[in-house]
């Protein structure tokens, strides 16, 4: 019977294995142990240190060139802007002189207009001349801004007038530029 006994006792022993299946779970819980000894390693290797310190060094310059760049670019438009506003301060300046020697022009030819057509003609002329006048002050007067705005206006209540108004400074304009190469 001891033999029996003792075959029971193997049994058991074999059956001992089945329990440390599930104990594998517990070696994965092992593995997180053998994850510092890579990261010791990792540290040894001077290489991948000096890899990765070149990397943070390329972000740092990199990141500072594009703040520099940024920083150009805005000075840039700056420059550009305030030239371009230059621009169109001397270019209303001188929409405004051709504007006042247009009126100079309709007030002096009315007097022409009252002998050969009649004095119905000539106020035309004057009051048209008054019109313009008024238009060369207003553009002396206001800036660029309160230009616009008011163009804005102006367009969104009388479209047809200001496509005529256009037309007008557009000839104007292109006397003028006309004129004065003639006279360079």
């Amino acid at each position: 019977m001891m033999m029996a006994k003792a075959a029971t006792p193997a049994t058991k022993k074999a059956a001992a294995p089945r329990p440390k299946a599930p104990a594998k779970a517990g070696a994965t819980k092992a593995a997180p142990a053998r994850k510092p000894a890579t990261v010791k390693a990792a540290k040894d290797h001077p290489i991948r240190d000096q890899l990765a310190a070149t990397r943070d060094t390329i972000k740092s310059e990199a990141s500072k060139k594009a703040a520099s760049l940024k920083d150009e670019a805005t000075a840039f438009k700056n420059q550009a802007s305030a030239k371009a506003r230059d621009a169109a301060t001397k270019g209303k300046d001188k929409a405004a002189e051709a504007v006042g020697s247009l009126a100079k022009m309709l007030e002096d030819s009315a007097g022409t207009v009252d002998s050969k057509f009649g004095k119905q003609y000539g106020d035309y002329a004057r009051s048209a001349a008054s019109t313009v006048a008024g238009l060369a002050s207003t553009l002396d007067k206001k800036d660029l801004d309160e230009l616009a705005a008011s163009t804005k206006d102006m367009v969104k209540k009388n479209p047809a007038v200001a496509v005529g108004a256009a037309a007008v400074l557009g000839f104007v304009l292109a006397r003028m530029l006309k004129g004065g190469s003639n006279n360079g």
